[in-house]
This record gives structure tokens, C-alpha cells and sequence, in this order.
């Protein structure tokens, strides 16, 4: 506290020095340097005025409560409107003593003029001068940052993607704390309205594709992303680039760590999953006259996990009579029904614990709520342990889906939408062939049911439980090493926003197919979407954190497709969305399988499970992925 005032004290002193140079350089400039004893004495009586209502009036703009080291904009504008007010009350004072010259007991010179009255030309010197060595005061240690002068030797040369407020601030920031040696040096920005111009005396030198010549041309050390709506499609440039050259990535924290004061430069920031995605999101809403949600009672399987919470939060907006939320973990259903009603406070939300394995209790649930529409997300996904399991993945993803879709077609649902994998295209898994034989049900009973049976079928979804995102992201958190299967393994990917889209799109357009797919673009290799997480969390992939290949799991194979033999596919007239013609199975035939695998799921024989899937599912070869 004591610095403190001694700070302000000096500080107070220092201003006023400055506001007697600047009256008596007035003076002299405004007499050609040669101030004759009238104009000297009227200096010395004029003074003590100029003080007291200069230092009051810094004083009433809290020009004393600051610190040099974040003087900014508002310590300037408040120079000059302090010192604009008090060149006006001089201005007055000076217009009363011309006018009362003769009235008062003023001293007058030989000449008849008034000593106190001061020329206009010293007044308005004085108002420009006293801003100029006040505000040079306040800004002086924020001009020595600028040009580098107290930096440290070994400093990091910073180049910022981002010349909007996000990247000033973070430019501001860097350059208000020297300690961390980081010097921001330019920008780059794809807007041409910034092209060329400055901020804090630092060039926007050109567009992301001129990043690798920004770099070499100014000797960067280190790259700052501070652009938070960029686009994946550019983030990826941005990573390629850095990759290629010989400086470390950063992401800037968010904006409110910024404002706070709080960036530091290696800082982790959470890793969006549109930042991985490697393609521009789909973004798929839902017209007014197509919207089939609304006033209808819609049940959504599989409703705790990600791809099914995130329906019951889209079908929320649609105005639904009321959602069941079905499943089998009670605290997963739980916390989606809290989230929803603590969100929407409606009395539209029903949620219900279950197995859809459980013919007896789906067939009460029917029969109590008779949904019009069935959203069926429940499945067992895991590869590897479906591979440890395979009764419980018939179980679940086979009987499960036949029990549904049954007494959908009993109790007239009139949409039943399924959410299946690409795993169920030539699978080489237990679980993408009880997806296969699951989608074989629904495309069966769709031949002989006045229900629109659908299927919609899409990739890995990044974020899910179980994907390899939250998994990367726990392996860096602990420092590595970050474990991917093989180098050349390859993934299609969406995010969970996008995954339910399609689904409640696929609704909308259950009178054109059966199979519903989406434009994911090209597949990505899993090895770079490792290295890809990595770089965005800060670090540099092979030196900070390690990628070790494992080798491939039971169940997987290197790539995954979205098509079938014979499954001609077709644009809709929704962009992104394709529609592929399937056809059923022989109902009876598949039912005395649906007998079989009864039977064997009770005995337990995991062999014959085997062997009967790849009767059904004539794609379907376990060895495949050895």
C-alpha cells in the first residue's frame, strides 16, 4: 500500500512538472523564445491556477489509479478529455478578464493590457502540449514493449493467424508481459480489408496461404492461432504449414482468458471436434413443412448415450407431445432427463428404464404409450469386446432390433428409424455383422409393413463414448504415449451434431428409400487425426508426445466402406444426404434364424453363433481381419 502512494506521489509530481514546462514552452514558442518580464511574471501568476485545476481534473479521471505497465485506450481518452476541460474553464477565466478589464481590481500594464489575461495562441500551445507530455508519460513503457527495447535476448519471435480483436488481444497481451520472451513480430489474415495495415506497429504481411513465406521471411519461432471460427478445411492448412516448418503451434486460450489477462502461450485449450473433422461440418435443419416431430410421441432407444441424448436434444425444438427416453443404464437416462427439464421445463419428457432385449417389457411399453415415431440408437458398439462376447451383441443389436421393430409394425409406429455403422458393410467384426443382420430386419419388415422402416447408416463419430477422441485426449493429458492401431488405418467421421441431423432428416424422406447415407468426405487416417489432436493441445507429435502403433484389434480391419454390392445409390434433394435401394430377406427364413440364434445365445456357443452370422451375412469373414 505505502509503494503504492509513493508511486501515485511521484506520479502527481511528474504531472505537474510536465504542466509547467508545457505552459512555460508556450510561452516561448508562442513569443519566438524571448519572453519579455510582463509575459515572465505573468507565468509565475498564472501558474499556480494551471495546477490546481489541471491536477484536480486529473485526479476526477482516475489518471492516478492506473498502472503504467496497462496504460490503454481509456488512460488516453481520458487525458484528453481531462485536459480538454481544462483548457475550456482557461478559456472562460480568460474571457471574463478581457471583459471586465477596466471593472475589477485587475493589474494592468502600461499599455493598458491585462497581465492575468493570457493570449489565446499560449493557451491553445499549452492544451497540445500538456496531452502530448502526459499521455508520452502514460505510454512510455507501452512504447518500449513495442519496440522491443527490455525483451530478453533469447526471444521467441511470434507470428498471430487472426488480425481481428482476438489476435490484438492476444498481440496486447504478449507484448504487455516481455518475462515469457515471446515477441509478437506480424499477422496473417484471409480478410483484404486488414491486408497491409498495422496493429501495435506490427504489419498483417498476407493470407494463410502465405503462412510458410511469413514464416521464413520474418524468422518465426512460434505460430499462434487466434482465429475461433476458422473453418477445419483452413485449420488443416494452418497445421500442414506449421508441420512443415520448423515452429511450434499454438491455439490462443478463449476470449474470456484473454480479456482476464490469463493467456499464456503453451497453454492447452479444449480441442473442438470440428477442428479434427478434416471437412466443412453438415449443417441439416429441418424445414417448418417438413417438420413430421411435431405433436407426435416419440421414443428414442438407447437415449443416455451420445448419439441418443443428442436426439432427445434436437427433437426437443420440434415440439413433440412428449419423448420417451429409453434405456437400460438408469444414471445415463437420468442425467439427459435432468439436462432437458432443467432446459426446456416441459412436462413432455418420459423416461423409461429398459432392455430392449426384454420382449415382455417392450411389449408394456407399446402398449401403454404407443409411439408414433421410434428413433432406435441402442446398440453394444465396442469392437473389440462384441469380438469377447458375441451373445451379447446378438442379444442386443439382433433381438433388441427385432423386438422393436415387431411391435412397431404391431402398434402402427409410423416411422421407425434405425441407427446402424459402416462396420455392417463387409464386416469383419461380431458387431458390424449383428448391425448387417439388424439392418436386414428392418429392410425385411419394411416389405410387408405399412411402418416406414429406415436405416441410416454413417462412420465413426468423433466425441462419442468409446471413439478414439476421448481417449487421445486422456492419453495426452497424462503425457503420452497416444496408442493408434496402425499407420494406415482409415476412419469416415462426423461429429454427434451432425450424425443426428441426418437421422431426423431421414424422416422427412422416408418416401424416396430405405438407406440413408451421408456425404462424409474423404476418409482420415487415424495416425494423423493423433498427431492432428496433439498439435492443437499444444504440443509437438514425436517430440513432446509419442504415437506407438499397437497393431490391429480383433474385429477391425484398415478401412471402412459405406456401400454394398447392388446398393445403387442416389442424391436426394437434400445436399450431403444419398439414398441407396436395398432389398429384404424371406421373413420365414429369417425367423427360424431368429430361432437359432436364440437357441445358441442360450447355450452359450459362441462358434455357432459364428458360423450361423456368416450364413446370414454372406460379406461377413472374421479371418478377414487378421
Amino acid at each position: 500500500m505505502l509503494k503504492r502512494k509513493v508511486h501515485r506521489i511521484i506520479l502527481l509530481l511528474l504531472d505537474a512538472l510536465f504542466v509547467a514546462v508545457a505552459l512555460a514552452l508556450a510561452y516561448l514558442i508562442r513569443r519566438d523564445f524571448h519572453i519579455e518580464p510582463e509575459y515572465r511574471s505573468q507565468y509565475l501568476t498564472i501558474l499556480p491556477l494551471i495546477l490546481l485545476v489541471r491536477l484536480t481534473l486529473f485526479f476526477l479521471f482516475k489518471l492516478y489509479k492506473g498502472m503504467l505497465r496497462y496504460a490503454s485506450i481509456n488512460e488516453l481518452i481520458a487525458i484528453v478529455a481531462s485536459s480538454t476541460i481544462g483548457t475550456l474553464i482557461f478559456v472562460i477565466i480568460n474571457i471574463i478578464l478581457e471583459n471586465f478589464t477596466r471593472l475589477g481590481p485587475f493589474p494592468l500594464h502600461p499599455t493598458g493590457q491585462n497581465v492575468l489575461r493570457v493570449p489565446w495562441g499560449i493557451i491553445v500551445i499549452e492544451w497540445l502540449l500538456v496531452m502530448i507530455m502526459i499521455g508520452a508519460g502514460r505510454f512510455s513503457r507501452r512504447i518500449i514493449l513495442t519496440f522491443g527495447m527490455s525483451l530478453p535476448k533469447d526471444v521467441r519471435r511470434v507470428l498471430i493467424v487472426g488480425a481481428d480483436d482476438m489476435g490484438e488481444t492476444v498481440a496486447r497481451q504478449l507484448l504487455k508481459d516481455s518475462s515469457r520472451g515471446y515477441r509478437p513480430v506480424c499477422f496473417i489474415d484471409d480478410d483484404p480489408a486488414v491486408l497491409g495495415k498495422y496493429i501495435h506497429q506490427m504489419p498483417v504481411v498476407g493470407r494463410l496461404r502465405d503462412l510458410p513465406d511469413a514464416i521464413e521471411r520474418y524468422r518465426i519461432d512460434d505460430v499462434i492461432m487466434a482465429m475461433p471460427h476458422i473453418s477445419p478445411t483452413k485449420l488443416r492448412q494452418v497445421i500442414s504449414a506449421c508441420k512443415s516448418m520448423p515452429v511450434t503451434f499454438h491455439i490462443a486460450p478463449s476470449m474470456h482468458d484473454l480479456i482476464e489477462g490469463k493467456v499464456e502461450v503453451s497453454q492447452i485449450r479444449r480441442v473442438e471436434i470440428e477442428d479434427l473433422l478434416g471437412r466443412e461440418p453438415v449443417r441439416l435443419l429441418l424445414p417448418e413443412d417438413k417438420n413430421y416431430i411435431k405433436g407426435e410421441k416419440v421414443l428414442v432407444t438407447g437415449a443416455g448415450g451420445s448419439i441418443g441424448s443428442e436426439l432427445c436434444r434436437q427433437l426437443m425444438s420440434y415440439n413433440p407431445e412428449r419423448i420417451l427416453f429409453l434405456g437400460r443404464g438408469e444414471n445415463s437416462i437420468y442425467e439427459i432427463t435432468s439436462e432437458l427439464n432443467y432446459n426446456f421445463k416441459s412436462d413432455k419428457i418420459i423416461p423409461i428404464i429398459a432392455d430392449i432385449a426384454d420382449e415382455t417389457r417392450l411389449r408394456q411399453i407399446f402398449e401403454h404409450h404407443r409411439p408414433t415415431i421410434c428413433f432406435h440408437a441402442a446398440a453394444h458398439k465396442h469392437v473389440p469386446l462384441m469380438e469377447m462376447y458375441p451373445q451379447e451383441a446378438v442379444k442386443n443389436n439382433i433381438f433388441g432390433t427385432l423386438n422393436l421393430a415387431r411391435f412397431a409394425d404391431e402398434f402402427k409406429t409410423k416411422i421407425f428409424v434405425f441407427i446402424s455403422t459402416d462396420k455392417a458393410v463387409h464386416p469383419t467384426s461380431i458387431m458390424g455383422a449383428s448391425k448387417h443382420m439388424a439392418e436386414t430386419i428392418i429392410f425385411t419388415l419394411a416389405e410387408r409393413s405399412k411402418t416406414s422402416f429406415l436405416a441410416v447408416r454413417f462412420g465413426n463419430v468423433l466425441g462419442s463414448r468409446g471413439s478414439v477422441i476421448p481417449l487421445f485426449k486422456k492419453q495426452i493429458e497424462r503425457g503420452g504415449p497416444v496408442t493408434v492401431t496402425h499407420p494406415e488405418m482409415t476412419r469416415y467421421f462426423m461429429t454427434i451434431p451432425e450424425a443426428v441431423s441426418l437421422v431426423l432428416q431421414t424422416g422427412a424422406m422416408r418416401d424416396i428409400g430405405r438407406l440413408f447415407l451421408l456425404d462424409m468426405g474423404e476418409p482420415v487416417k487415424i495416425v494423423d487425426l493423433a498427431r492432428n489432436l496433439i498439435t492443437l493441445s499444444g504440443f509437438e507429435p514425436g517430440k513432446d508426445i509419442e504415437i506407438v502403433f499397437t497393431g490391429i484389434r480383433p474385429g477391425e480391419k484398415l478401412s471402412e466402406e459405406l456401400l454394398s454390392e447392388g446398393e445403387d445409390i442416389k442424391k436426394t434433394d437434400m445436399d450431403k444426404i444419398f439414398v441407396a435401394q436395398t432389398t429384404g430377406s424371406d421373413w420365414i427364413e429369417l425367423q427360424r434364424g431368429m430361432d437359432d440364434f436364440r437357441q445358441h445365445c442360450l447355450e452359450g456357443n459362441e462358434d455357432a453363433i459364428r458360423r450361423l452370422l456368416m450364413k446370414f451375412v454372406p460379406s461377413y469373414r472374421p479371418e478377414s481381419a487378421h
